[in-house]
């Protein structure tokens, strides 16, 4: 039998979830505040619309419930339905909370109420990042030396508000992958520009005690759309895009090796590519962990993590200082 999931929030994200919920014969509800958006959306896939997570819950038997509203309300939000109802899952959109200290609440209370939850940080459930994490492991490039990861877009002035700063809104992306390739003691600078009295691009510089660097351009403020990432190892470099989910494989004196989804290329390199929906991912695994308990790809622990390196990446902006941090490196 089908799962039972109701989606709380109807913009951008929520929209997307609908999608590919219903494309899984799981949507059942969906809730926000507008109703008048909440009934379109409703509509459109023949499920029941509400204009709260209360009234949906109060009236609809869900096995899980996909957090979609503007993050300053996702702790709030993630709370009340674990004190006040029995669902089995939750899947909240990145990023867990606005602040550690609230990240870590949510945390607490999920696990005691044994509520089990994924924070989406769909970037981890992009293939590419998929291939290039296991590229690393392998030692496809040697010793990793630097990681520039570059992730710049435009966003309206008017929904700032709503996706809280830089680091919050899109740097927990580039954050938790750092932490799936580097950890231990580190050092932290950031320099930002404002908008509205909110960072909203930044410079981010991570050196790590044995001398590896992660430099983190981000950016809210740019024509057009840009997400990758360049490592450079004592072996060879590793070019990721992950809009176009290619990855350029470069190596300093010998052809790498290749498989059936590698071209060769004459500059002793190959170029991969790899296919995949990150959201659609990111529901499947949420549908495998309420059916069956399995880990989730991204759970409370990895979201908590970021959000220590967001509030140091804010603490060295907002102070002009370097800070010191312990980055824990994730599964």
């Amino acid at each position: 039998m089908p799962l039972r999931i109701g989606i709380v929030g109807t913009g951008n994200m929520g929209r997307i979830h609908a999608r590919v919920l219903h494309s899984q014969r799981a949507l059942v509800a969906v809730a926000d505040m507008d109703f008048d958006r909440a009934k379109s959306i409703a509509e459109g896939y023949g499920v029941l619309a509400f204009d709260s997570v209360e009234s949906m819950l109060d009236k609809v038997d869900l096995d899980g419930v996909i957090i979609a509203t503007p993050t300053p309300t996702h702790a709030s939000i993630a709370k009340l339905v674990a004190s006040k109802y029995d669902v089995r899952g939750i899947l909240i959109e990145k990023p867990l909370a606005s602040t550690y200290k609230d990240a870590r609440s949510v945390a607490d209370l999920l696990e005691k109420k044994e509520i089990k939850a994924i924070v989406s940080h769909s970037e981890i459930y992009n293939p590419v990042i998929d291939r290039a994490l296991s590229l690393m492991r392998q030692g496809a490039v040697g010793t990793i030396r630097t990681v520039i990861h570059d992730r710049r877009g435009f966003v309206p002035p008017e929904r700032l508000p709503s996706l809280g700063d830089i680091f919050e809104d899109i740097g927990v992306h580039d954050f938790d992958i750092m932490a799936r390739v580097s950890s231990g003691p580190a050092t932290l600078y950031a320099q930002c520009i404002t908008e509205q009295g909110v960072f909203n691009s930044a410079i981010v510089v991570i050196k790590f005690k044995d001398g590896r660097v992660h430099v983190f351009h981000l950016s809210r403020q740019y024509v057009g759309r840009k997400r990758s990432m360049d490592v450079s190892g004592t072996k060879g470099t590793l070019s990721i895009d992950l809009f176009g989910q290619i990855i350029k494989v470069q190596d300093l004196d010998k052809a790498p090796s290749a498989d059936s989804r590698t071209i060769n290329l004459p500059e002793l390199g190959a170029t991969i590519k790899v296919y995949g929906e990150p959201v659609g991912e990111v529901i499947s695994d949420f549908i495998q962990m309420i059916e069956t308990g399995k880990k989730p790809r991204v759970g409370l622990e990895d979201g908590v993590a970021a959000l220590e390196i967001v509030e140091a990446a804010r603490k060295s902006a907002e102070t002009g200082q370097i800070v010191q941090l312990d980055v824990h490196g994730r599964d």
